[in-house]
């Protein structure tokens, strides 16, 4: 092996989480759909900050991986964004309208495991009542 060969980059490699973890993001998730009823909400992942699921409410495991993937870049692009105009350091959440739905982001500030919420949903949903709840999903995380 060439002693010159660069190390994988510990910034671009999975971040570890618990089962523990993993499991308790699951529950939460589950309640948060649930709560919503299902109404309009197409998906809802956690995701680690570099694009991993952690636990996921999806149409499909394409689905929730893409739109972990996609969210963690768009996370990315909101701190650099908030940073660079001096209105903050991060980003609390991001929300993308389109014509049929939502795109909502919001990160997850856990002392061990830092992550981000996305959820997808339809424009049956009730942006508010999911803005709500989507809230109470992060708290309970950040004590998880």
């Amino acid at each position: 092996m060439n002693s010159t060969a660069k190390k994988p980059s510990p910034m671009h490699a999975p971040r570890p989480i618990s089962e523990d973890l993993r499991s308790k993001a699951g529950y939460i998730l589950r309640l948060f759909v649930e709560k919503l009823g299902g109404i309009g909400v197409k998906s809802a992942v956690i995701a680690t900050t570099d694009g991993f699921d952690v636990a996921s409410v999806a149409m499909s495991e394409e689905e929730g991986a893409k739109l972990s993937a996609l969210s963690s870049s768009i996370s990315a692009i909101g701190d650099m964004a908030i940073k660079e105009i001096g209105t903050g350091v991060d980003h609390q959440s991001i929300t993308i309208e389109s014509e049929s739905g939502y795109i909502f982001i919001m990160d997850i500030r856990h002392p061990n495991c830092p992550m981000i919420l996305s959820i997808a949903a339809s424009k049956d949903a009730v942006l508010g009542k999911l803005i709500y709840y989507a809230r109470q999903v992060v708290a309970k995380m950040i004590e998880a």
